[in-house]
């Protein structure tokens, strides 16, 4: 059976999203120390001041302390009052025909733009009832810094002023940890499940499950588990309380699943393996367990949550299954979480994949 297609309402709205955001990176790359005086310029409207020495040597420059204050700023990632929008969360993408073509040439859909053209028509109907990382103030500041250029890194000073190759990526990871600290009841994942080199994997999951606000059982995955596993699996280990804590690529880490190899386990060997599994993980807030619905593989969209606990009626009914995702080529600088023996390696924010540096 082949995947259905993105809906087209979702599908226009986030090509156009990623070509815009394409240029976006083209002009910051072709011009970097206009990137640099914006961050300056918000540094200095912050108060901040570069830091020397008695000697007047730089120990810490303004831009860098307002980027690392930015990425812990919790009020630049908190809706308005009274405002409980669904938050969104995304990792890697899909290959689409009219995308921009990503490192290794192949055309790539982010599913970032997936999630921000659904969070953006939820909007348009009831606003304030959806968002992503990269809708929110703090969000939007820091993709618009484009860390991930080398150019701009170059600009900033480089690692010699404390702009190594990992910052990007740890900038993006405690970003990611504070918006998915904030957020309340239930969460929509844009993805099938988490791959253990990507950051939702790494960082957003385990923020969420341990959030007394969202809890296990108020993530949930738009697409179903994929099409490529075996019935039997896709049944057990593919509701969202598993894909939440399991993960399907590297049989040297925890958590992992063996797709095929679950299958062909006992009922009572499967049965132990996801009690095993989820035993001990933060559970949801009593009442938004109650409220929690059993998994489906398409849920319907909803608009703002009346509470911080889940919502009973489910968010996301477009009628389509993960699209066939394709990786990306392995980004320069330190290696990421290690991959299971021959898995591609996957690229960094923002052109792959949620809350996510590397997808």
């Amino acid at each position: 059976m082949s995947p259905e297609p993105i809906p087209k309402h979702i599908e226009k709205g986030a090509v156009a999203r990623a070509k815009a955001r394409h240029e976006a990176a083209l002009d910051a790359k072709a011009d970097p120390d206009s990137v640099v005086a914006r961050i300056s310029a918000a540094a200095e409207a912050a108060g901040l001041k570069d830091r020397l020495t008695k000697d007047g040597v730089l120990l810490e420059s303004k831009e860098k302390r307002y980027i690392d204050s930015l990425a812990k700023d919790e009020a630049k990632l908190t809706p308005p009052d009274g405002a409980k929008p669904i938050s969104a969360f995304w990792s890697h993408g899909i290959e689409h025909p009219d995308a921009p073509k990503n490192y290794d040439g192949v055309p790539f859909l982010s599913q970032r733009f997936i999630a921000e053209e659904w969070a953006a028509q939820q909007n348009k109907a009831n606003p304030g009832s959806a968002q992503t990382l990269e809708t929110m103030q703090g969000g939007r500041e820091l993709d618009n810094m484009f860390l991930w250029e080398p150019e701009v890194i170059e600009a900033l000073g480089g690692a010699d002023a404390g702009f190594g190759p990992g910052y990007a990526k740890a900038k993006w990871d405690e970003i990611s940890a504070t918006y998915g600290g904030l957020a309340e009841g239930r969460v929509n994942v844009f993805a099938d499940t988490g791959n253990t080199r990507a950051v939702l994997y790494q960082k957003e999951l385990g923020t969420l499950r341990g959030n007394k606000n969202v809890g296990l059982h108020n993530i949930h995955f738009v697409y179903e588990a994929p099409q490529s596993w075996p019935e039997v699996t896709r049944a057990e280990a593919g509701t969202n309380d598993v894909r939440a804590v399991a993960q399907f690529d590297n049989k040297d880490l925890p958590h992992y699943i063996d797709p095929q190899g679950f299958a062909a386990d006992t009922p009572e060997a499967r049965k132990a393996k996801i009690d095993s599994l989820l035993e001990g993980v933060a559970p949801a807030p009593a009442q938004a367990q109650a409220q929690a619905q059993p998994q489906a593989p398409a849920v319907k969209a909803a608009g703002q949550q009346a509470a911080p606990k889940g919502p009973a009626a489910p968010l996301w009914q477009m009628g389509f299954q993960q699209p066939q995702t394709v990786t990306r080529p392995k980004p320069s600088g330190p290696a990421p979480v290690a991959g299971s023996p021959g898995a591609p390696p996957l690229a960094p924010r923002p052109l792959a994949t949620g809350m996510d540096g590397p997808a």
